[in-house]
């Protein structure tokens, strides 16, 4: 059985600082607000700060978006974000090819898009994407780092 899997890794420059950002507010709001307050206040709120802070952080330092196509159908999920994971079976994809895209003029950017409507995306960089119309739930796009890869194995697993 012939296996298409796909991590792509969040590796922008801007995600730094974004969250870098995130801890010298929190830590330096926590600092300023304890300035003249009780040893044991201070700590507190130190803890509190780093137990929102850190998960956050980390989650966005290991985002990444995982894509596996095989004969069962298309599976993809934004980790480590258990919510994001959509399977698509076979028998429910009307169409599925590789395309290009221009995810800021067709979805308004990167990540999870279309929220509430019939059209999403998955995307995190690039200029190519999954097309996927199933019967029932509208178009899904999943962003793609190797088109050519998986458009074989799409032809593959299609024909079949």
């Amino acid at each position: 059985m012939k296996i298409f899997q796909e991590k792509q890794f969040v590796k922008r420059w801007w995600l730094l600082m974004f969250m870098l950002a995130i801890i010298v507010i929190v830590v330096g709001t926590a600092y300023y607000a304890t300035l003249k307050a009780h040893e044991d206040t201070a700590v507190i709120v130190s803890l509190i700060s780093l137990a929102i802070t850190m998960p956050v952080v980390f989650a966005l330092a290991y985002l990444r978006l995982e894509t596996r196509i095989d004969k069962t159908g298309i599976t993809t999920q934004f980790q480590p974000f258990g919510f994001t994971k959509k399977f698509f079976n076979w028998s429910e994809i009307e169409k599925c090819h590789v395309r290009k895209v221009n995810a800021r003029k067709e979805y308004g950017g990167w990540g999870i898009r279309g929220l509430g409507t019939m059209d999403k995306a998955y995307h995190i960089y690039g200029t190519d994407g999954i097309q996927i119309k199933t019967y029932n739930s509208g178009n899904f796009l999943i962003g793609t780092q190797r088109p050519r890869a998986a458009e074989d194995i799409i032809n593959l697993y299609r024909k079949t």
